[in-house]
């Protein structure tokens, strides 16, 4: 006899961050579907790899454009 199958999705394992600790979520961000469409679209225009790709570069080159002194470590 078969054992049970599983219900519901598989228990995500997260890759380990510099510390070997599980990363975090940092955001997650609410919008409308004309908004999520022209940020899908700005990612792919820039190839971006992901749209947490994206959010990165653009907070980086905020830091930056503000004057922002400290490095915004890698995700």
């Amino acid at each position: 006899m078969d054992p049970p199958k599983r219900r519901g999705p598989k228990p995500k394992v997260g890759p380990k961050g510099e510390t070997g600790r599980a990363r975090v979520t940092t955001t997650m961000i609410r919008s409308s579907p004309g908004w999520k469409q022209a940020v899908e679209e700005l990612a792919e225009e820039d190839r971006a790899v992901s749209l947490s790709e994206l959010f990165d570069r653009a907070i980086v080159a905020y830091a930056r454009q503000i004057g922002h002194k400290k490095p915004i470590p890698k995700r």
